[in-house]
């Protein structure tokens, strides 16, 4: 019951909000972007497919069209199968054969999916952990969680939904992932005082299916955890307070408020982009500021979704309104908007010319997109060396009056914040979530805990 309660509550936040997603993503969404559809799933599934989602395995659009909760056609099953094979793939397992056998069956039944997952996971060279020694699919599948049944028992001769499919396809994924030891690195510390512990996870706010699933320690940490710390909410934070702050509420547009230059730069961006004209007609400077180094970065709506989905700060928030788990905010969106608006309309003019100048040249949004994939690769990796000096390279990090309006006494104060917390009388377990920048560079975060006598440790 309070599982429905729960995912009731979600539906309600899942297609609002964009504005407010932005500001952790790094970008403000054009008003051409679609915000995320509310899925018709049932609530035993929720938790499953916030963690299946993001494995690419399977479109989002089958949220949207309806027919989660219908009987899975042999065509969407292969689709299934396809994404799922592509992500085992990532293995690096040893294919017994290359093609892939798919069904020609007009109904799935629950027996035939759970047989072809077994089947396509059986394909590979499987190291010895994995245990398959000649059991009947069915039981192999049940005995290891990947496939459940209801008082009614397995119902294996009844037709698969979409929904059940999908949920053991990604069960079936985690499984195979943990247990080789796989998934992604990310970049995490822990830090301990006296009988406090917490666990700071750098985060990156734009998503892509190689993040996911998570090493397993990543993820025990969270659920070992009493609360849930972040930047911002940006599920349940004041979206109406951050759009107020981004746009013109004067009656004017941009080109009231900029220079006839100025303007001029945008809009060859635009047509560059073959995006239009007034796509950012009602945006403050600074908003469109946000956007611009990211426009190169996704190709589609599908696309902008999908990482919109995926950035690790709502996968966390996701999971911690489904488990009721304490959700506490460093900042705010409204301290967050505040500080980005609270710009002089001069300096964030000027800032503006400087992205669209950069945006403008041969290269300039390909480098930037690229700059942001590379980030994502190291943190898959756990390279924080790596992921540091690209940030380092790349627009020198903690340096200049941009740089510590958007970092340094940030830092400073959530450092302050965390600080209280392992000062707690008693004993608590917190999980943090916070963008990398702020844990990866120096003089940020992890160092101010560092110099208030903390045990820090970076968990690899």
């Amino acid at each position: 019951m309070k599982l429905n309660k729960r995912w009731s509550k979600l539906t309600r936040w899942a297609g609002t909000g964009a504005l407010s997603l932005a500001l952790l993503l790094g970008f403000v969404l054009p008003v051409h972007g679609q915000t995320p559809v509310a899925p018709i799933i049932s609530p035993w599934s929720v938790t499953t497919l916030n963690e299946g989602e993001k494995y690419g395995i399977f479109p989002l659009a089958w949220y949207e069209d309806a027919s989660f909760k219908q009987d899975i056609s042999a065509e969407k099953f292969t689709i299934l199968l396809e994404g799922t094979a592509k992500k085992l793939d990532r293995l690096g397992l040893k294919k017994k054969n290359a093609t892939l056998p798919l069904t020609k069956d007009k109904v799935m039944t629950r027996e035939a999916v759970t047989t072809a997952l077994y089947n396509l996971l059986a394909n590979y060279e499987l190291p010895a952990a994995f245990e398959m020694n000649g059991e009947r699919p069915i039981d192999y599948m049940k005995k290891r969680g990947l496939v459940k049944g209801t008082s009614a028992g397995l119902e294996l001769k009844q037709p698969s939904t979409v929904e059940q499919a999908t949920v053991m396809a990604s069960r079936l994924v985690e499984f195979a992932y943990d247990t080789v030891g796989a998934g992604a690195e990310g970049l995490m510390w822990k830090v301990t005082n006296d009988k406090n512990t917490m666990y700071l996870l750098g985060s990156i706010h734009v998503g892509i299916p190689e993040m996911y699933p998570m090493q397993k320690d990543i993820r025990k940490a969270y659920e070992e955890s009493d609360e849930l710390w972040v930047e911002a909410d940006i599920i349940n934070g004041d979206s109406d307070y951050l759009t107020q702050k981004m746009v013109y509420t004067d009656g004017k547009n941009l080109k009231d408020h900029v220079s006839a230059e100025t303007y001029q730069k945008l809009q060859k961006l635009l047509s560059k982009l073959e995006l239009p004209a007034n796509s950012f007609d009602g945006y403050k400077p600074f908003a469109i500021s946000l956007s611009v180094p990211s426009l190169g970065y996704v190709e589609t709506d599908t696309d902008l979704q999908f990482s919109m989905l995926s950035g690790i700060d709502r996968y966390f928030l996701t999971k911690a309104m489904l488990d009721e788990k304490p959700i506490n905010e460093l900042e705010g969106i409204k301290l967050q908007a505040d500080l980005l608006s609270g710009v002089p309309a001069e300096q964030q003019e000027k800032e503006l010319n400087i992205m669209l100048d950069a945006a403008l040249t041969e290269k300039g949004l390909q480098e930037n997109a690229d700059m942001l994939k590379n980030m994502q690769t190291e943190w898959v990796e756990g390279d924080l060396e790596g992921f540091t000096k690209i940030m380092t390279e790349h627009g020198d990090f903690g340096e200049g009056e941009v740089n510590q309006r958007l970092l340094g006494e940030r830092d400073k104060n959530m450092a302050i914040k965390l600080a209280e917390v392992l000062e707690k009388q008693g004993e608590t377990t917190s999980f943090v979530v916070v963008g990398a920048a702020h844990f990866s560079m120096k003089g940020m975060v992890i160092d101010h805990l560092r110099a208030k006598g903390y045990n820090v440790q970076q968990l690899q």
